[in-house]
């Protein structure tokens, strides 16, 4: 299976603003994503949340548009829209028909400097945004994530929920939300990405027309650093009523750029993706486990974690799947894969990155994701460097990142009992 040829036109603005143009003819739409280089890392001390209420409170008006606006002249052209917020960036996204994007991109200009973040509007969405984080809570698989995050990172931002905590969501006030917007939501501090089927010329003297009037904003901050390397593992349970028995183990991995990555990828693959990966064969198989993987997102801007989650089988002894766990990690650090386990590893790594480009949004996403933290130049080589990945380098990621002093592990037990740390 090919990579569709997926080309990518840059610009910018005299004002800063990065402009990545995705061409296709694949349907009459447009994807408008506009990107700032802003995300929950970001958020000041003892106000964890801030980037993700901001999301919501663009959301709440404009001196252009009132709140609702936004919604109904997107809803009366028949497009399609949302935000997002991640540890290194905020999105927001509007799919389109061709001939009507120039609204999208009127709307993204006027929210970036326009938005009224009045405290009326911040206190009604302070509920919405609790009752999100109260939600996430009640869910097992998100709690036992997030506890593992703040155990592998404690005191760095990425240990805290991408939303915050409700207790620091409540004490947001609209002043210094103002100050982040102010700070982070300029247009030197974003990117555009406009994938679909228009004309280049056209469209970008539309974004030049929308957008080059704003002015630039101040230089950024500095950025905060990468957590220092763990030295010892952690462990610890979560128990509560309902849900089912999970386990999961992060190992401090390194970042998108680092030149691991790509033999991490497929180690993730040989691992725990599909039915063929070592760790459906040993423990779903077996009848231990009801699932079983294993991923290296890696698409951060310092080092993160290489995760293995595991749902035990009703009654399967936990020591039982920590030891077959650590069978197959020994094994994958002592000896290489075979070359049939590194062929099927390179061609799923394959098929899924052409899925995430079989859609015109979904290209759009891909370049603005990797922008946000190796550049989407980062695709140019990326196949080639899986390609030279040998069975002895995926041994060699094996033993140098699935150590025991670099693991963090968390046991959800459904038995209502409380939480507990070692």
């Amino acid at each position: 299976m090919s990579l569709p040829r997926l080309v990518v036109h840059e610009h910018r603005l005299d004002n800063g603003l990065k402009i990545l143009l995705v061409p296709s003819r694949d349907a009459p739409l447009v994807a408008v994503s506009l990107w700032y280089r802003t995300g929950s890392r970001h958020d000041p001390p003892g106000e964890a949340g801030t980037a993700h209420m901001l999301e919501h409170m663009l959301y709440k008006g404009t001196r252009r548009h009132p709140q609702g606006a936004y919604d109904h002249i997107l809803h009366e052209q028949g497009a399609v829209h949302n935000a997002s917020t991640w540890y290194e960036r905020t999105n927001y996204y509007i799919l389109i028909s061709s001939d009507r994007y120039e609204t999208a991109l009127e709307l993204e200009a006027d929210r970036m400097r326009g938005a009224l973040l009045d405290a009326a509007g911040l206190g009604d969405e302070i509920e919405v945004v609790v009752n999100e984080l109260q939600r996430s809570e009640d869910d097992p698989a998100t709690a036992l994530h997030e506890r593992l995050l703040a155990r592998a990172f404690p005191g760095h931002p990425y240990g805290r929920p991408v939303g915050g905590t409700p207790g620091e969501v409540r004490g947001l006030t609209a002043e210094r939300l103002r100050d982040f917007y102010d700070a982070h939501y300029r247009p030197n501090h974003a990117y555009l990405v406009v994938a679909g089927d228009y004309d280049e010329g056209r469209i970008l003297e539309r974004v030049a027309s929308a957008f080059g009037p704003i002015p630039a904003g101040p230089a950024r901050l500095s950025e905060p650093p990468g957590a220092p390397p763990q030295s010892a593992e952690r462990r610890f349970e979560l128990r509560r009523a309902g849900g089912r028995e999970q386990l999961l183990l992060g190992y401090r991995a390194p970042a998108r750029r680092h030149p691991d990555v790509p033999a991490l990828d497929l180690l993730a693959q040989v691992m725990g993706q599909g039915r063929m990966s070592r760790l459906h064969r040993a423990l779903v198989e077996p009848g231990m486990a009801v699932q079983a993987g294993a991923e290296n997102p890696a698409a951060l801007v310092h080092p993160f974690l290489f995760y293995i989650d595991v749902s035990p089988s009703l009654g399967a002894p936990r020591e039982s799947i920590d030891a077959v766990l650590e069978r197959e990690i020994d094994r994958l650090s002592r000896e290489p894969v075979t070359d049939a386990e590194l062929g099927r590893a390179r061609k799923q790594a394959r098929v899924d990155l052409v899925l995430r480009c079989d859609r015109v949004s979904a290209r759009g996403a891909l370049v603005g994701e990797l922008e946000a933290t190796v550049g989407w130049r980062y695709l140019d080589d990326y196949l080639s460097r899986l390609a030279a990945v040998e069975a002895e380098d995926v041994r060699r990621v094996a033993a140098t990142y699935l150590v025991p002093r670099g693991r963090t592990v968390g046991h959800f037990r459904p038995d209502g009992e409380g939480e507990k740390s070692a």
